[in-house]
């Protein structure tokens, strides 16, 4: 398991899992795409005292780590993710309930954890309220704002930032084979996701599509009225990958706010003001878009249209 940055997060789950001074509940929350799934992969291994692991559908190669993720289905030509259910969450606290096959724990990682229902959640509460002594839950999400605030309590919380450019680049080139780094434009490099850059190079056809949609996104102000509602389109017939995309503006649209507010003339602090009031628009349709069952090419049509 090869992970890019959060050096001193990991060293102290690592110490956490050494000596064994444990949580019962643990929230690893943060940007997407910045390696915080990883993370709780590499606390499980540790926790359970097993070999490296990866997730196939269900579960991860150990009898002791159970992951949890929502389903995606396809209707009517859109894609989208399900929420996790009461049902597949029980399932997961049965699995937890068992005692370890081999260490000290059981581990249950739920990923995308904003997408739990609120039954699940409930359902997820109250095995945090009366903790087995063995168990261990780990909630991954990029929306800490969808959990219930009786859960937020009773977790442990750590945050994941984005990765630092110099951090990255070291990173991916330790991986990468000669020469695919260079077909990754270095915007790319500078947006601290290195989950965004692997996804890139291990499925570079996928990666096209969205760089060419990415790309369009930014040139938005520039498209005609008819390029702006094919573009609404287009993503709205794949959720995740839509919200996966305005992850991915956002941090170039405050970089262009950020450069026009510090010129300080006239002119140039109208285009801030512009961009600062797209970042909100666009930051209050990701969260219709991720917790709610709003109709997704409707919302991307008025956010284009407001451009």
């Amino acid at each position: 398991m090869f992970i890019i940055g959060h050096h001193k997060i990991r060293e102290r789950l690592k110490n956490l899992a050494t000596v064994n001074k444990v949580s019962q509940g643990y929230l690893f929350f943060g940007p997407e795409s910045v390696g915080k799934i990883l993370c709780a992969e590499e606390f499980a291994r540790w926790l359970v005292s097993g070999s490296d692991f990866e997730p196939n559908i269900k579960r991860v190669h150990s009898p002791d780590v159970y992951i949890v993720r929502p389903e995606t289905e396809t209707k009517r030509g859109v894609t989208k993710q399900k929420s996790i259910s009461a049902e597949a969450m029980r399932e997961a606290l049965i699995f937890l309930s068992r005692f370890p096959s081999s260490g000290n724990f059981r581990v249950v990682i739920v990923e995308e954890a904003h997408k739990l229902s609120q039954t699940a959640q409930n359902v997820l509460l109250k095995t945090l309220e009366e903790p087995n002594t063995t168990a261990v839950i780990i909630l991954v999400t990029h929306s800490i704002g969808a959990i219930l605030p009786t859960i937020l309590s009773r977790v442990e919380k750590i945050r994941f930032d984005y990765v630092p450019l110099e951090e990255i680049t070291a990173g991916v080139s330790s991986v990468l084979s000669s020469g695919q780094e260079q077909n990754i434009a270095p915007f790319f490099f500078s947006l601290g996701r290195p989950g965004m850059i692997l996804r890139a190079a291990r499925n570079p056809e996928n990666f096209t599509e969205e760089r060419k949609k990415l790309e369009r996104l930014f040139k938005l102000s520039s498209l005609q009225l008819n390029e702006r509602l094919q573009l609404a389109e287009e993503l709205s017939k794949n959720v995740p990958e839509c919200i996966r995309l305005l992850e991915w503006w956002l941090p170039g649209l405050h970089t262009q706010a950020l450069k026009f507010s510090t010129a300080g003339k006239g002119v140039e602090t109208q285009y801030a003001t512009r961009f600062f009031e797209l970042l909100e628009r666009v930051e209050q349709t990701l969260t219709l878009m991720k917790n709610t069952q709003s109709n997704t090419r409707l919302l991307l049509e008025k956010l284009f249209l407001s451009v």
